[in-house]
Parts: structure tokens; sequence; C-alpha cells
């Protein structure tokens, strides 16, 4: 029996490369974390000012602005302020990380576009024949977190020798608790 050398790139560059993503991701998820803090601060300091001038309106005071225009833009600002605290609480490191765990030889994914509005994500991804991109589909269907699963188009690059099939996938993403 022969034996096997394995010849494992484990340069200086490697580990520097690597090192530089990791403090990079930190720091990306350091900024996230103080946006997502100062976002529900904003938040409840519209909502107890909201508070406030719903109770001096009860109350009849007259510091309370009476033009309804003032209290509606108020109000839209807290929704506002609603929406974007929403869309930061959403899950999004277990959507990413279904499709991480739905990899298929054959498949390259190009773009993942959530709109959490709706409650629907796009993919767009290459594969190599039209069997890899049904079989991938096939198992985004499988997937937990998505529900209606749908092949939105497929096209053969032609100006590619290699004739690489593109396509798009639309599904509806199910919020767990």
């Amino acid at each position: 029996m022969r034996a096997l050398r394995l010849d494992y790139y484990t340069g200086r560059a490697a580990f520097t490369a690597g090192t530089a993503l990791l403090v990079v991701g930190a720091l990306v998820a350091t900024v996230a974390f103080l946006e997502y803090g100062a976002l529900r601060e904003k938040v409840s300091a519209w909502e107890a000012k909201v508070a406030a001038v719903r109770t001096a309106a009860r109350r009849g005071d007259a510091s309370v602005p009476r033009n309804a225009r003032d209290q509606e833009a108020v109000v839209q600002e807290v929704k506002a302020a609603h929406a974007v605290l929403q869309r930061l609480s959403l899950p999004w490191d277990r959507l990413f990380g279904a499709f991480e765990s739905v990899r298929a030889n054959g498949v390259a994914l190009l773009a993942v576009e959530p709109d959490p509005d709706k409650g629907t994500v796009k993919l767009t991804a290459e594969a190599k024949s039209d069997a890899e991109m049904l079989d991938y589909v096939e198992r985004l269907q499988g997937v937990e977190m998505l529900a209606n699963v749908t092949l939105a188009g497929h096209q053969v690059k032609t100006g590619d020798p290699m004739r690489v099939l593109r396509f798009a996938v639309v599904a509806s993403w199910v919020k767990q608790p």
C-alpha cells in the first residue's frame, strides 16, 4: 500500500486573511448590535412621548398640540421606528443558516433577496445542469423554515461555453418563535 501525501496550505497569508475576516465580522456584528440598541431606545422614547400626549389629551391639557397633523406625524414616526426595529429583530441568522444547509454540488448561490414586509425571499443561483437545479429546489422544499418554494424562472447563459443554467427560486419564509 502506497503512502498518501496530503499537502495542506498553511501559509501565513491564509492565517492573516482569516484573522482579518474575523475582525471585520466582529466589527460589523458590534455595529449592528449598537444600532439595534439605539433604535430600541428611540422607539421607547417615542412610545413614552405618544403615551404622554394621549394622557394629556384625555385630561384636556393645554400643552398638548391640538393640531391633528402634529399628532399624526408623531404616530407615523412611531410606526416607522417599530418597522425598523421589527426588521432588525428578524431571525436573519437562521434564514441564512437554512440556505447554507442546502448546499449542493454544482449549484452556486448568487443572491439572496429577502422581503421582510411580504415574508418572502428570492434566491438567484446557477447550476451546471437542469437535474442539479431541480435537486436544489427539491432540497429547499425540505427546509422547515421555507414554504411555497417555487422555481420562478430559469435561462441558459448562451454566451458561456459551459452553458450554465441561471435560475430564480421564490419562497415564503415561516417565522418561527
